[in-house]
Formats: structure tokens, sequence, C-alpha cells
């Protein structure tokens, strides 16, 4: 694996009504405030989807903005981490605290938590500032790709993801083919900030709430939480408890100064007539699945993490 950081993106779909926004900023604060207790953690960002690429994901009745119309939503929770062995020794000497909060929350899911664990192969992601940091120098030239400093508005951006699942043997060709699309997009498509390639490479148990039959099947709101244990052992891991899915699954995390622009230039991959040629030989040839693109939004975050990435 590479030196950088893991993230743990905890996946979920979660009902579009206003109660539900309501919990997220009563519960979403105090998790992260646990979470941040274990030395390994690094940073977060709590993404909730806006809508989907209608072309990339070959669905007419999608839209870019489907805020008010999509039900469930996704909501993608990245908390970024040292290792694995952080990720899981925190969920261990936190659980009753995690189990408690995230009970507060289950009359809002639909679908999840899901938890994998992803490497960061490939990074070309600026660093985070909020608007107040940006040299007043700037001015309005920040909204020109080329002239803007290799920094990220807080919260002032859009985040497409990208799932696409890997033919056995074809993660070498997809990685450096992505990486081509990925440089030759950032170096000529406007408005796009930066990019990274993540790779799946297995599945917190705890994470994911798979606890073993006992803990499973107890009746609690979340006050009286079950024993820490999985169907895997209280032990805590070192690697991920629940291996890699296969094929490979890649999410390609791209982000862009607003979903119009990331709109207008996904499409690049279909449209431009170069672009078209280092995107179907690199990445569409080797898929099993995909590739499928949702639009996300910002909710909450820290990203001093991405000062650590080695690109």
């Amino acid at each position: 694996m590479s030196k950088n950081p893991i993230i743990a993106i905890n996946q979920s779909k979660v009902a579009n009504r206003p109660e539900s926004y309501a919990t997220m900023m009563k519960v979403g604060p105090k998790v992260c405030i646990t979470t941040a207790s274990h030395p390994g953690f690094l940073g977060f960002e709590q993404l909730l989807q806006t809508g989907i690429h209608p072309m990339a994901g070959r669905y007419g009745g999608g839209a870019v903005d489907m805020h008010e119309t999509l039900n469930p939503i996704s909501m993608f929770q990245y908390t970024v981490w040292k290792d694995v062995q952080s990720h899981e020794e925190m969920h261990h000497d936190n659980f009753k605290e995690i189990f408690e909060l995230c009970g507060q929350c289950l009359d809002m899911v639909i679908e999840g938590p899901w938890e994998p664990y992803y490497e960061i192969i490939r990074s070309d992601l600026p660093a985070l500032v909020g608007m107040t940091d940006v040299p007043t120098a700037l001015g309005s030239a920040f909204a020109q790709q080329k002239e803007v400093p290799k920094v990220a508005l807080a919260a002032k951006r859009s985040i497409a993801l990208g799932d696409h699942w890997i033919m056995e043997g074809h993660e070498e060709q997809f990685e450096a083919g992505a990486a081509a699309t990925l440089s030759w997009m950032k170096e000529n498509v406007p408005g796009m900030i930066g990019w990274m390639i993540l790779k799946q490479f297995g599945v917190s148990a705890i994470g994911s709430f798979q606890l073993d039959p006992k803990g499973m099947l107890k009746a609690t709101l979340g006050a009286n939480p079950p024993e820490y244990n999985t169907n895997r052992g209280s032990k805590v891991p070192h690697t991920p408890p629940i291996p890699g899915q296969r094929p490979t699954q890649y999410l390609v995390h791209m982000e862009w100064e607003s979903p119009e622009h990331a709109h207008m230039g996904i499409a690049h991959a279909m449209l431009d007539y170069e672009l078209r040629q280092i995107h179907n030989d690199g990445v569409l040839a080797h898929l099993d699945r995909g590739p499928y693109y949702q639009f996300f939004a910002p909710m909450m975050e820290q990203g001093q993490w991405r000062k650590k990435l080695d690109h």
C-alpha cells in the first residue's frame, strides 16, 4: 500500500425529509467529537447526495439536481485514518458511545451502514481552506482554473463519486488509465479542482454494524449496547475484518467548482475525441461494472488530512 492515509467510508441511504437533517445536525457533531478522541484519526468529510450524472449512469430519469426529489439519498461519511488498526481501535474503545449515538439515527436510515476501507492510490487533491483564507489578490480570478492556487473552498464545491468494478487482473491497467484520464481533465476541463483514485481493500465489521447473533438481536435504542463483539471476535484487528470484495471496487473522487461544472466536465470523456480514446482504452475496457456517478455536497468536514497526501 501507499504511504497515504486510508479512508473508511460509511455508506448509507437515508430518508429525505426535514427530520433527517435535524438528526444529522444533532448527532453528527457528537459522533465527530467522539471519533476525534483517537490519535490515529486524521479528519473527515460528511457528504450528502444531491443528484447523479445522467449520461454517466445511463439513466434518463436522473438529474444533476435531485436534492428535493430523490428519496432516499446517499450519505457518505469519510473518516481518514493513519491505518486500519487506528480505526478499529477507535470503535473498540468508544463502542458504547458510538452505538448509543448511532441508535438515535435509526429512524432515518433506509439502507446501511456499510463501511469499506479504501487505499488512496493516486491523488491530485488540493488543500482545503475557508473563503476567508483565500488571498484577496485572487479576486474574480478564482473562477478561472488555471489562475487558482491548489486550494479548494470548504463547502463551496461539488463532489462527483464514480463507482467502478474492475476485471480480475486489470487493476494496474485501470489505475494507469484512470490517472491519465483525470490528469487530462484537470489540465483541460474548466472547473475541475482535484481528484483521488480510491481502491477498496476490505470492510469494517463494527463500522457496518455486523454484530454477532446475540448483539444483532438485542432490542435496544442505543442506551444499553451489546458487548463489543462480532462474528470475527472482539480482538482489535490490524487488517480489515471483512475481506475486500471481488471484483475489485474503485471509487473515482472528483471535486468541481459547481454541479454544473461536474456535469459538463465528466461528459468530456464521452464527447471529446482525444479524451474519449484515453478513457475508452484506459477505463471502460477494464470494467465489470460501472461507471456510475453520484453527485454530493459537503455537509460537515475537517480537511487537514489533505496536507498529508503523497501525490
